[in-house]
C-alpha cells in the first residue's frame, strides 16, 4: 500500500528518480506547510522529527483549510497543503497551482458532550441529537471547514436510519465561524466555549481530537458516531508548483511509517501502515 502511495506521489510531482535510490543532496532551506486546524498537533510532530532527522526547518500555520486554500490561491507561498479533506487539496490541482494530490489520513466524527447530558454512548449518539427538548447543536461552517461539510452529510445520512431527521437536526445547528482576526477562543476551543455558555448542548467534532478534549474538558464525553453514519474524513495532501525539493522528502515523511504513526497516535486512522485498507 505505501509502496503505491509513494510511486503515486513522485510520479505526480514529476520525480523519476528510483524508491530505492539515495536521495539527491538538497541546500537546507526551510520549507512552508499549511495545515487544517484538525492537523496541529500531528503536523508539528512530525515536522519537528522531520527537522531533527534532515536539518530542513519548517515553518507551519495552520487554520480551516478552506481559508488556508484560498490563502495559496491568494499568493501565499507555500510548499505544501494538508488538508482535512480532499477536495480542497484537489482544487489546487485542477486550478494548476499543485503539482500532486494524495490521500495520506482518514478521521471520523464525534459527538462531544459537556457532563448535563448525561450517558452517551455511540449507539445513543444520534438520539442525544434528536431528543426533545435538547438545545443547540455547534457545528463548523461548510464550505470554508471540511467539518461543516462532514456534518451536513451526517445530517444527511441520519435521514435513512430516522426519517425526518435531516430537518430536525438542521434547524438546531449552530453555526461557529471563527474567521481570522476572531477573539482567541476563552477555554482554548470554540465548541467548548459555546457549550460552556450555554448557546449549545452538544457539538459535532472530529475523533483526533479526543486527547486535545482530553486535557481542556476532562469531565466532557466523545463518543464516535455509528458505523450507519460514517461520512469520510479523508486527508488530502498537495504538493505545490515551485515547491522546494525538500517539500517533497516531507511529504513522504508523512507517508512513511513513522509519519503514520505519529497520526495514528493523535487519532487519525493511518493509511499507509500495515492492516489498513
Amino acid at each position: 500500500m505505501i509502496v503505491r502511495m509513494i510511486k503515486a506521489l513522485l510520479i505526480g510531482a514529476g520525480f523519476s528518480m528510483a524508491l530505492g535510490a539515495p536521495a539527491p543532496a538538497l541546500a537546507q532551506e526551510s520549507i512552508t506547510l499549511y495545515g487544517a486546524g484538525s492537523l496541529r498537533e500531528a503536523m508539528t510532530e512530525i515536522a519537528a522529527a522531520f527537522t531533527a532527522s534532515q536539518g530542513t526547518k519548517v515553518a507551519l500555520q495552520f487554520g480551516a483549510s478552506g481559508r488556508m486554500r484560498e490563502r495559496i490561491e491568494g499568493g501565499d507561498k507555500v510548499d505544501i497543503f494538508t488538508s482535512a479533506d480532499l477536495g480542497h487539496a484537489r482544487k489546487l490541482v485542477d486550478d494548476g497551482r499543485a503539482s500532486v494530490m494524495i490521500m495520506f489520513a482518514q478521521n471520523a466524527l464525534c459527538l462531544l458532550a459537556p457532563p448535563r447530558a448525561g450517558k452517551i454512548d455511540s449507539n445513543s449518539a444520534l438520539d442525544a441529537l434528536l431528543k426533545e427538548g435538547s438545545g443547540r447543536i455547534a457545528v463548523s461552517t461548510p464550505k470554508i471547514d471540511p467539518l461543516g461539510d462532514y456534518t451536513a452529510s451526517l445530517f444527511v445520512q441520519a435521514d435513512r436510519i430516522k426519517p425526518g431527521a435531516t430537518a430536525r437536526l438542521q434547524s438546531r445547528a449552530l453555526v461557529l465561524d471563527n474567521p481570522p482576526g476572531s477573539s482567541p477562543a476563552r477555554s482554548g476551543d470554540y465548541f467548548l466555549d459555546a457549550l460552556t455558555d450555554g448557546r449549545a448542548d452538544l457539538a459535532i467534532v472530529y475523533c483526533s481530537s479526543r486527547g486535545r478534549y482530553a486535557t481542556l474538558a476532562p469531565d466532557a464525553t466523545l463518543v464516535a458516531f455509528p458505523e450507519a453514519l460514517r461520512v469520510g474524513p479523508q486527508n488530502g495532501l498537495a504538493v505545490l508548483k515551485g515547491a522546494k525539493p525538500e517539500a517533497m522528502l516531507l511529504a513522504l515523511r508523512i507517508l512513511s511509517p513513522q509519519g503514520q504513526q505519529i497520526l495514528a497516535k493523535h487519532g487519525f486512522l493511518a493509511v499507509a501502515l500495515p492492516g489498513n485498507p
